[in-house]
């Protein structure tokens, strides 16, 4: 009865359209309540912040429940031409306030690279984003900073990804950078990805601009994964309508087996004209042996089944000395 009433509530729970935005260009991406007749995913919009208003990219549209914002989490209007030149204007002055900023640090003798800078919409506040090879102590640089710019100041450090995506660049693909254009949130990537996709494996074909794996690897994952367990793997025996023979090979996309034959001939066929009969060999060795042995004791008289017991004991103390 209370799960009945459990599902009867969760069902009358209104669903909120969220939206995911992107503050400025190169900002963090978090939600926002969006009651804008007309926003569309790509939009520029005001947003309110937790002083004043800012400016951001909505990155996607999405309805959701039981989700909790704070008050001033919320679309105040899709961006007009004037909001949009307030935008522009604002790059451009923080642009050019990044050589100031590099030339600080280095009177400094900071050890920090400027990639970018930009302003909040209402200028309240101006963040510089650096790249280090390790934690550097700016307490110092932000009270020189401020003291000529006369607002707050931020200075945020960015891993190897995220210089690349606030530099931009261009992937081997030939188009814009993901980081750069569209990704609004990194995902993990691992080498066991490309194992599982049967690319090379090489660094100029894995890595990226950033120097890090490519983070494409993950957008097809789960297609493979699916395929992974369709298709049989290598060193399982199959059977088909000539004979059995051993997976030596296979390919995910074009969802074929390349066997070695009993007969010692090597052919290839889809995966759907084959039946898998043992996993590998050495698997269905062992598998015989556990088999083997349940039956042996299961034959066993009380007696043997004792003697072979201690038999095993004295073993184990054997391997133990």
């Amino acid at each position: 009865m209370e799960n009945k009433e459990n599902e009867i509530n969760a069902a009358s729970v209104p669903k909120q359209l969220i939206a995911t935005v992107r503050l400025r260009q190169y900002g963090n991406t978090d939600y926002y309540n969006i009651d804008v007749p007309g926003a569309k995913t790509g939009d520029w919009v005001i947003v309110g912040a937790e002083r004043g208003i800012d400016c951001g990219r909505i990155m996607a549209l999405e309805e959701m429940e039981n989700i909790q914002l704070l008050e001033y989490q919320r679309v105040v209007r899709i961006c007009t031409e004037e909001d949009m030149a307030v935008i522009r204007q604002n790059h451009l002055d923080a642009v050019a306030q990044m050589k100031f900023c590099q030339d600080s640090a280095n009177a400094l003798n900071l050890t920090m690279k400027i990639i970018n800078a930009e302003y909040v919409y209402d200028r309240t506040k101006i963040i510089f984003y650096f790249a280090a090879p390790e934690r550097v102590d700016f307490r110092q640089l932000v009270r020189d900073l401020a003291k000529e710019l006369h607002i707050r100041i931020e200075l945020h450090q960015v891993g190897i990804r995220d210089e690349m995506r606030i530099s931009g660049c261009i992937g081997c693909c030939g188009r814009e950078a993901c980081c750069a254009n569209w990704i609004h949130e990194f995902v993990p990537v691992n080498i066991r990805m490309a194992k599982l996709q049967q690319i090379q494996l090489h660094p100029a074909k894995l890595s990226g601009a950033c120097g890090r794996l490519k983070c494409c690897l993950a957008y097809e994952q789960r297609n493979y994964r699916d395929l992974e367990q369709q298709i049989p793997r290598k060193g399982q025996i199959v059977r088909t309508e000539n004979g059995t023979g051993e997976v030596v090979d296979n390919s995910l996309l074009a969802g074929t087996v390349t066997l070695k034959m009993d007969d010692g001939s090597i052919v290839t066929l889809p995966f759907a004209d084959v039946t898998v009969v043992s996993r590998t060999k050495s698997r269905a060795k062992v598998r015989t042996q556990k088999r083997r042995r349940r039956e042996d004791e299961e034959n066993m008289s009380d007696k043997d089944y004792e003697q072979d017991l201690l038999r095993k004991i004295a073993d184990l103390e054997e391997e133990d000395e």
